[in-house]
């Protein structure tokens, strides 16, 4: 394995797990760092799990998913992203995002090779380049432009090593939306470069006012050279069920079904008759759990200018990453007085990107009264740290 990206993403990972579980400590915490929504499964999806299991679907599936959910996960990449794919050929089910990761990460790059990643980004990213013994190599946003994945930034970072570029839209951690224009020139630069994209579109449901979601695999020349990442756990509140899937072109698909096969072989059935009735059922639920979460970022939003604190304006997904820069202190150092002092969980910057220091990463996950207390508890434990410099 190598260890290109290895040093400053452990320590990421560690700073996160030593929060979370010390974070388990208090019976009054609010948790506004972890992404994983506050509302339950949909009844009508664990009522599917529940018939499964009665009926004893109890058996080995195919590798690359049950027939009926993948042809249900074409109509849904047709309807939601404009995508045309093949169930039979061009999808994969997996267990969760983070298996899609992987298994992308490892049918498209090896050794020596590089991968364009923006940063900030999630620390799974750096990992599955490392299983892969690839090299992640980072190109800056900024949040002045709200953490905007420049194409000329990406256009420079391109070398005779890279085979990939890897976007996130909407992005985690910064919230981000990466805008038409600038889809349709990426994929350009792919294209003259002959370059791979691996698209993670996890949030693509949860975009707010007047930004689009585009997926490059829905563009011309996209499609053949785009894997595109997707999955229930968000968007139907299914973390746990552990569900995604991928989409691609015929060729390489073949390539990420065999690397399923022989690492985990097929996915759950019961999950996955819960995500056939997640795609084929009524879609309130989500349209309720997408306008919750409009409410909610404008709750927080107007807190943070309340505090005085900037942000990169978040275009979709469930995350606000905030500045706390004016205190002087490392994001890692305000974290844990946050928790330590007032009981709340929010994530440091520095988790995602050695450059992000005086980031928090916050979620709006919580009922809109823990968000509002959570806030004026962030709040108390800012004056505190300005007081105290």
């Amino acid at each position: 394995m190598s260890k290109n990206n290895q040093k400053q993403e452990d320590q990421g990972t560690n700073l996160l797990y030593k929060l979370i579980g010390e974070a388990r400590g208090y019976d009054d915490v609010i948790v506004m760092g972890r992404g994983d929504p506050d509302f339950d499964t949909p009844p009508h999806i664990v009522a599917a799990a529940e018939e499964a299991m009665i009926h004893r679907h109890a058996e080995y599936t195919p590798p690359a998913g049950l027939p009926p959910l993948r042809e249900a996960i074409a109509e849904r990449v047709k309807r939601v992203n404009n995508i045309d794919v093949d169930p039979a050929t061009e999808v994969v089910v997996t267990n969760g995002g983070q298996e899609a990761l992987f298994l992308m990460v490892l049918a498209t790059v090896g050794p020596g090779d590089e991968m364009i990643v923006p940063e900030p980004n999630y620390n799974t990213y750096a990992d599955s380049l490392d299983f892969a013994g690839a090299t992640k190599v980072e190109v800056q946003t900024w949040p002045h432009e709200d953490f905007r994945a420049d194409p000329a930034l990406v256009r420079a970072a391109v070398t005779e090593r890279t085979r990939a570029l890897l976007l996130v839209s909407p992005n985690n951690p910064c919230a981000s939306v990466i805008s038409p224009a600038d889809t349709r020139e990426l994929l350009d630069i792919a294209i003259k470069r002959d370059l791979m994209i691996l698209s993670d579109e996890i949030y693509d449901l949860f975009v707010y006012d007047d930004f689009v979601h585009t997926s490059p695999a829905s563009l011309p020349g996209g499609k053949e050279r785009t894997l595109t990442l997707n999955a229930l756990s968000k968007s139907y509140s299914m973390t746990g069920w552990r569900l995604g899937w991928i989409t691609g072109p015929a060729d390489l698909m073949a390539r990420v079904a065999e690397l399923k096969a022989a690492i985990s072989g097929g996915v759950s059935v019961i999950s996955q008759y819960a995500g056939l009735a997640a795609l084929t059922g009524p879609q309130e639920p989500v349209e309720m759990m997408a306008a919750a979460y409009k409410r909610r970022r404008r709750l927080v939003l107007d807190a943070l200018d309340a505090m005085g604190m900037a942000y990169g304006l978040p275009q979709g997904g469930q995350f606000v990453f905030a500045d706390i820069g004016f205190t002087g202190m490392d994001s890692a150092e305000v974290a844990q007085r946050m928790l330590t002092e007032q009981h709340v969980l929010a994530y440091p910057g520095s988790a995602f990107s050695k450059d992000r220091k005086d980031y928090l990463r916050m979620t709006f996950l919580q009922p809109e009264d823990k968000l509002i207390e959570g806030l004026e508890r962030m709040k108390v434990a800012m004056q505190g740290i300005m007081a105290g410099r």
